[in-house]
C-alpha cells in the first residue's frame, strides 16, 4: 500500500537503497538535498527526490555506481 503514496519515510528509503538511514539524514543536514516536509519529527521524502538522493549518496561513495536501484527508475 505504501508504494502508492508519493512519499517514503527515511527508514523506508534507506531499506530500499540498502544504506544506513544516517547517511541520508546527513545529506539533508549538510544542505546537499533540500529538507523534505515532516510529519511530526519524521521526514517524508517525496519519491521524486530519490534520483537526487541516489546521486548524492554515490558522490560520497556510500552507494556504488554498479548497485541497481529499483526506486530510482
Amino acid at each position: 500500500m505504501s508504494s502508492m503514496l508519493p512519499y517514503l519515510s527515511l527508514g523506508e528509503l534507506a531499506d530500499m537503497l540498502s544504506v544506513q538511514a544516517w547517511r541520508i539524514s546527513r545529506l539533508f543536514e549538510q544542505g546537499e538535498i533540500p529538507e523534505p516536509p515532516r510529519v511530526g519529527r519524521n521526514r517524508m521524502i517525496p519519491k521524486t527526490a530519490i534520483p537526487d538522493i541516489v546521486d548524492a549518496l554515490r558522490r560520497h561513495g556510500w552507494l556504488p555506481d554498479c548497485q541497481l536501484v529499483e526506486a530510482a527508475r
